[in-house]
């Protein structure tokens, strides 16, 4: 008889969690300390539940863990970078025209 493992983080449900299977977890106890463990390596963890799968196919849940010190999971998103402030925009200074240079060079 193989065992499901179903582990699933905050907001999701246990079929969109990761699923692990195990041969060794055949009774209740075996599940909560391994449900334990796994919610030590990995706090982000909500959920768990183990499910026997018999060789015909059936399954039934034999135990289900809710994780009381769960810790949302961090996001792995790019660290935001600080916005910067545009410049204000400022006028081309406009070069003086032929005209004006030859008044200037002139004296007028």
């Amino acid at each position: 008889m193989t065992t499901e493992i179903y582990s699933c983080k905050e907001g999701q449900s246990l079929k969109q969690g990761k699923l692990d299977y195990s041969s060794d977890i055949e009774t209740k106890e075996e599940a909560e300390v391994d449900a334990k463990r796994r919610c030590q390596r990995d706090p982000s963890l909500k959920k768990i539940a183990y499910y026997k799968v018999a060789p015909d196919g059936e399954f039934r849940v034999f135990y289900s863990y809710t994780n009381p010190n769960c810790k949302p999971a961090a996001t792995r998103a790019a660290p935001a970078a600080p916005m910067k402030k545009n410049a204000p925009k400022r006028k081309p200074v406009r070069k003086p025209s032929l005209l004006a240079r030859i008044k200037k060079s002139l004296g007028f």
